[in-house]
This record gives C-alpha cells, structure tokens and sequence, in this order.
C-alpha cells in the first residue's frame, strides 16, 4: 500500500508557497475526476471564514472541490463525518491550535478512523498546526505549569515530528519537544522544521517513508552528545 502526505508550513506571507505544495499533493492523486478534498478544521473549531480564507488561498488554479469535515459543533454527525472522509480524495488538515484540534478529534471518535483511512493510502495534507497534527507528539505548556511542558500524541500518520512557520524563534518548541522526548527514551529523535515557504513530501510504502523537502530546506533538529542540536538540514533535491 502506497501513501502521500505532504506537511506545510504554512504562516504569513506563504499563500503562492502553499498553493504550490498543495496543487503537488493534487498532482500525485490517482483520481481522474475534480479531487473531493475533506477540510479538518478542529484545530480552528470548524471556523468557517478560516475555512473560506484557506480555500480561497490554495484552490485556485485547480478543480478541487472542498467540503468541511464539520466536528467541532455539539450537533455534528461523526458518522457524516466519517462518510465525507471516505469518500473523499484528499484530507486536508488545517491549522489552529493542535490541542484542542486533537481534544476534538478524541471527543468525537475520529482519531482510529482517520489513521485507518491513511493505512489504506488515503492521501493527507496538512498546513501549520495541521501539520503538527497528523506528526506523532507535540509539547504543550499547561497554564500556571509553563515550565513544565508535556508531550502529547497526535495522529501518527506521518512518521515523524514536526513544528510549522517557527524559524523567526529558531524553532524553540521542537527543541522543547525533541528534549522532551529525549528524556522519554525515544531512539534517533529528529524533529522537522516546516518553513513558511516549505514542506515535506512524505511517500510510504511498504513501511518505508521516503522524505522530500519541497520549497525550501527543512531544518533538522535532534540530538548529539546528549544535547538538543541542529544537525543539518534536508535540502531540496
């Protein structure tokens, strides 16, 4: 089984960037029809002029058709939800806030079913905290506990960890992360820096992910000599 995923940046001044990365994800779908793209917008609580505004952002120039995967509301149907995402081409996983995106997806019972559309190649894009989204973990730092960060699971569906549009901080919360996890004992711990203007293209198959870097290099942060370091970029191929 064959998988696409593709992790965006995203930010300020990355509209033409993301538009390019996007219509790449577009570009490497089997459909012949107009692409039926799934908008997760939890991580903005289903909000409906951030979903126009990224529509309007990457549709153009293409004939995806974009539907909300509506969850945030008390009222919204999983099952509808669940029956979108299925029949969709394309999820696209947008941006906000990645912990209360995650809280929504628990509440309503969309995480197994979401990491079961991508065991079966269903193609994913993400955009800044999207992209953190469907990564494995990211920190968070509970009110009044600031200096106690948490690691906390997300999607797993690509295999990796990431943080979006932070290169102005020099990636200050993926190093929290990354030590983070150092601590934990995770092995070979890498964590990605998606730039405003970058992306990675991520394809499985068999088990095996292969990285590319789109737009521009992607940072790398890990470890060596048991401290957080910068250990050399993906560059673009």
């Amino acid at each position: 089984m064959k998988q696409s995923i593709h992790l965006a940046g995203g930010g300020p001044g990355a509209i033409l960037a993301l538009r390019r990365h996007f219509k790449t994800a577009l570009a490497a779908l089997e459909t012949k029809r107009a692409p039926l793209v799934a908008y997760v917008g939890t991580a903005s609580n289903d909000n409906a002029g951030f979903f126009a505004m990224i529509r309007a952002a990457v549709a153009p120039g293409t004939d995806a058709r974009f539907k909300m995967v509506k969850l945030a509301s008390p009222r919204a149907s999983a099952s509808d939800a669940r029956a979108l995402l299925e029949k969709s081409d394309l999820v696209f996983v947008s941006g906000g806030d990645v912990d209360h995106g995650m809280k929504v997806l628990h509440d309503k019972g969309m995480v197994n079913p979401l990491c079961a559309l991508a065991a079966e190649g269903k193609a994913m894009f993400g955009v800044s905290a999207g992209s953190l989204m469907l990564a494995r973990d990211w920190v968070r730092f509970p009110e009044g506990k600031e200096h106690q960060p948490e690691v906390f699971p997300c999607l797993g569906i690509a295999p990796l960890h990431a943080d979006a549009h932070a290169e102005e901080e020099d990636w200050a919360e993926l190093r929290v992360l990354v030590d983070l996890l150092r601590l934990r004992g995770d092995k070979e711990v890498v964590g990605y820096g998606l730039t405003r203007k970058g992306a990675l293209q991520i394809e499985i198959e068999d088990g095996e992910a292969t990285l590319s870097a789109l737009g521009t290099d992607i940072p790398r942060i890990g470890i060596r000599r048991g401290k957080v370091a910068d250990l050399g970029p993906l560059s673009v191929s």
